[in-house]
């Protein structure tokens, strides 16, 4: 058994976000195209045989250490689970460091890839030997985009987002992903779907359109059919975010752009990695966060 793993934790891009209704429970009926990235944070787990003690740090000062945190809810899950397999066995503890290159709370799911992550890191860890269907179960427990970020790929989306089926591989996107320094609150899934009326939209966009995009491995058609119905929204404290979207859409070399999840991030489809990168250089000299990344 090993004593310590380190994993790749990919960001996740919506390509097509649409809400269909509200449902009884509360939650939302969405459709939504998924898809993984290049970038990704790094997450190091280290086992505390001696302890059942959960123990994290980060690189990002933002992230909350504590229980907030959806790394120790997947642990708390898989501690459970190693419990159920092993009865009258000691539960193990864990030491979990998280490298972040991911923007927090910006609509790439880095929170959800990393608890995600930490499902798959311990139960190789532990030789809990769990299906992946297991796992999904698992994270949707913590939240919707855990069962994709555990899928991985290209993935429709339904129900609430926890219920994804693998589709054909999306073509190779060139993407600037740009983080406008925009303050919003803790909660701000909650926030954005809150503030959201699917009765005021009168675009919706089509998950099967944009499937047919992926079937053509055409990156501008792709781009054609990205969408994400949150844009309708009048949010004060996102006027900044949808004026670059908008601003962006003029550049030269730019197919999109559009607002990330539930943002702030703004991601800006481009026709070479080249003018990716041209396009982050005066956010950055800004002091923005901008990087540039592609779909894998």
């Amino acid at each position: 058994m090993p004593s310590s793993l380190t994993l790749s934790s990919p960001a996740k891009l919506t390509l097509v976000l649409d809400i269909i209704r509200k449902r009884e429970d509360g939650y939302h009926e969405v459709e939504l195209v998924l898809q993984e990235l290049a970038i990704h944070d790094t997450i190091t787990i280290e086992a505390l045989p001696h302890s059942s003690e959960i123990i994290l740090s980060c690189t990002d000062a933002s992230v909350p250490l504590n229980e907030k945190n959806s790394c120790h809810k997947a642990t708390i899950l898989m501690q459970n689970e190693f419990a159920s397999q092993n009865p009258g066995k000691p539960i193990q503890g864990v030491k979990i460091h998280i490298d972040k290159k991911i923007p927090s709370a910006g609509g790439l799911g880095g929170g959800s890839s990393n608890s995600a992550t930490v499902l798959k890191g311990l139960n190789e860890l532990w030789q809990l030997n769990l299906s992946k269907n297991v796992l999904k179960n698992l994270g949707a427990k913590i939240g919707s985009d855990e069962v994709f970020l555990i899928e991985g790929g290209t993935c429709i989306g339904l129900g609430r987002g926890e219920i994804v089926e693998p589709i054909e591989k999306c073509p190779r996107l060139e993407l600037a992903i740009i983080t406008p320094p925009v303050k919003v609150p803790e909660k701000k899934s909650a926030w954005v779907y809150g503030h959201f009326d699917v009765n005021k939209v009168s675009h919706h966009y089509s998950i099967h359109e944009m499937r047919k995009a992926i079937r053509s491995n055409d990156p501008q058609k792709v781009a054609e059919k990205m969408g994400n119905v949150f844009e309708t929204l009048e949010l004060l404290e996102y006027a900044v975010v949808f004026a670059l979207i908008e601003g962006l859409k003029q550049m030269s070399g730019v197919r999109t752009s559009m607002l990330a999840g539930a943002g702030p991030t703004v991601v800006c489809v481009c026709d070479s990695q080249r003018t990716a990168s041209q396009i982050i250089e005066p956010f950055r000299a800004r002091g923005w966060v901008a990087f540039t990344t592609h779909t894998v």
